[in-house]
């Protein structure tokens, strides 16, 4: 599958910057930071996620200590950051589409 991502021109600058250091494509560069990020973000979360579904369910058959619904409440915070950053891009994109329609 191929993709095609708009970066704000300093990111793409400083993109280019390092793939010539480094002495490598762009291309290159940005899979594989995309890459290592993707991995690191997925088992870090899903880790997480496993832990906030057990309590989420430990919550519905019985109450949580205070320490326990503490850590729900961070989890769950975490949760709405990841979707934030998530939601910001689509919206980005959204703008995007709308901006080269008009």
């Amino acid at each position: 599958m191929s993709i095609t991502i708009t970066f704000p021109n300093d990111l793409a600058q400083r993109l280019e910057s390092e793939a010539l250091q480094r002495q490598i494509s762009v291309e290159e560069l940005a899979r594989t930071i995309l890459d290592r990020a993707v991995a690191r973000g997925h088992d870090a979360w899903s880790e997480q996620n496993q832990r906030r579904l057990e309590l989420i369910r430990q919550s519905i058959r019985q109450s949580l200590t205070a320490g326990e619904q503490q850590e729900l409440d961070d989890l769950q915070a975490a949760l709405d950051v990841r979707f934030e950053d998530f939601d910001a891009a689509l919206k980005s994109q959204l703008e995007l589409m709308h901006s080269a329609v008009e």
